[in-house]
């Protein structure tokens, strides 16, 4: 009798899935590991540091589209290149900061921040204005850092994340999925995070926790992947995915970390434990109610 697990495996695109990563890692790492060595740090974002990043996530889509154009040849059939409903999209537009204002909620009422409507750090941090300039009243700037977090930041940062997305939701995880829903979204998750690892270590997200931080990113992406693998299976779009993604980037740095400080990076926050496991419960429960439907071939 044939072990179903080893039809699994055989099942996979090795060649595909270690050309993919071998390009991906290779580029990305070596410019990020280039800027560590140049003393470019990520735990606060330099101009220039903000333009690497965004190169950076370009990287996997350049990686599979030229695996799938010319290293296997296999066409963008399976690539999600489509938009697919709009329902989904307003879904993910109004959802994901009603999820991050329980992630936050939960992280001040755990003594895991503070909440605060002082935003002098805030303003500590923006370049300066041309003389007789001057910033509107705080509930006014707080309203339009909010609006732009749902808007053009969204818009802006959704180009940015289709980079990221293209290779990852788009190529590497339907790559995964003959090995089953759990086990492709563990994989792909780990892998994921640690792409991410170089500029974790330089100070991104988690500062002052550099390995403990790359062993948590892993978990996040993971936890996002069960998102992720979610809309691709439901709806084949990684248009969508993107959106998802570029939902998370730009509240992530949108009102939530001006009114939320002192967050201990480890535990609270979104891409703390708390937010971890509010976000996996989340993906496990829409896990659990997708049913199967092949990605096209």
């Amino acid at each position: 009798m044939t072990n179903p697990k080893t039809l699994s495996l055989k099942a996979l695109d090795w060649r595909g899935i270690r050309l993919f990563l071998g390009l991906c890692f290779g580029l990305s790492w070596t410019m990020e590991i280039w800027a560590l060595a140049s003393g470019t740090r990520f735990d606060t974002l330099s101009p220039a540091a903000v333009a690497l990043l965004a190169l950076i996530m370009l990287m996997p889509a350049g990686s599979a589209f030229v695996v799938r154009r010319w290293l296997t040849r296999e066409g963008f059939a399976s690539a999600g290149l489509r938009l697919g409903p709009w329902q989904p999209y307003v879904f993910v537009w109004l959802g994901v900061p009603c999820l991050f204002g329980v992630i936050y909620i939960l992280t001040a009422a755990l003594g895991l921040g503070v909440f605060s409507t002082d935003i002098s750090l805030f303003l500590r941090e923006l370049p300066p204005l041309p003389p007789g300039k001057h910033l509107p009243p705080a509930p006014v700037l707080l309203g339009l850092l909010g609006f732009a977090s749902l808007t053009v930041a969204l818009l802006i940062t959704s180009l940015f994340t289709f980079g990221e997305e293209f290779g990852w939701t788009g190529y590497l995880l339907p790559k995964l999925l003959p090995l089953g829903r759990r086990k492709a979204v563990a994989i792909y998750g780990v892998i994921w995070g640690l792409w991410h690892a170089p500029v974790i270590a330089g100070g991104f997200n988690y500062p002052g926790h550099p390995m403990s931080g790359i062993a948590l990113m892993c978990i996040f992406t993971t936890t996002i992947g069960m998102l992720q693998c979610t809309l691709l299976i439901r709806y084949k779009s990684v248009f969508l995915t993107s959106f998802l993604h570029a939902s998370i980037n730009s509240q992530a740095r949108g009102v939530w970390p001006v009114l939320f400080t002192s967050i201990a990076p480890l535990w609270g926050g979104v891409t703390g434990l708390l937010g971890c496991l509010v976000i996996g419960m989340l993906g496990v429960f829409l896990m659990v109610r997708t049913t199967i439907n092949p990605l096209p071939d």
